[in-house]
């Protein structure tokens, strides 16, 4: 499982990759609150509303993965790498943890105009750590190198000739 969240079997670390979706689907609900407050494109903003509250539960489940990821990668990370790595690590957790109160507040104006002041404050001071941390993420996990893992080779069984019976 943990070759699997490090992305050694595809051959690149998940965790950059993952962190570059829960920003755009930041962006995505940071643009649909906006269209949202302004009016752009409709008259009646309940539907931005209820769009933008399932972006934020998104981006709080991707970014609650991207945590998960960055775990397993503090776990090998070197010496020299570890303090980025943990920093890593408590970006995502505040991350998620922004993304999953904004989504609470979200929940009781689904009805409203328009997401209330402190879900939207919260939703972009999220996104702007999100995006600082992609960079730091790229950075840190991308240039990484495995050693290849072990093959077992395979051998046929060669299987003794039956002898006739005599």
């Amino acid at each position: 499982m943990k070759e699997l969240l490090e992305g050694r079997r595809l051959g690149f670390a998940l965790r950059p990759h993952i962190g570059q979706i829960a920003a755009g689907l930041g962006l995505a609900t940071t643009l649909v609150d906006l269209m949202a407050w302004f009016g752009w494109g409709a008259r009646d903003t309940n539907g931005f509303v209820i769009v933008a509250y399932w972006l934020v539960v998104a981006t709080a489940i991707v970014a609650a993965l991207a945590a998960v990821t960055s775990f397993a990668e503090l776990i090998d990370a070197e010496e020299d790498d570890r303090i980025l790595a943990r920093l890593d690590l408590l970006a995502v957790a505040v991350v998620t943890a922004l993304y999953a109160v904004s989504a609470v507040l979200r929940s009781g104006d689904l009805g409203a105009a328009g997401a209330s002041p402190f879900a939207f404050l919260t939703a972009v001071a999220a996104l702007l750590i999100l995006l600082v941390d992609g960079v730091v993420a790229a950075t840190l996990y991308s240039a990484r190198e495995w050693a290849v893992p072990d093959e077992e080779e395979y051998e046929p069984r060669r299987h003794q000739r039956r002898r006739r019976a005599s």
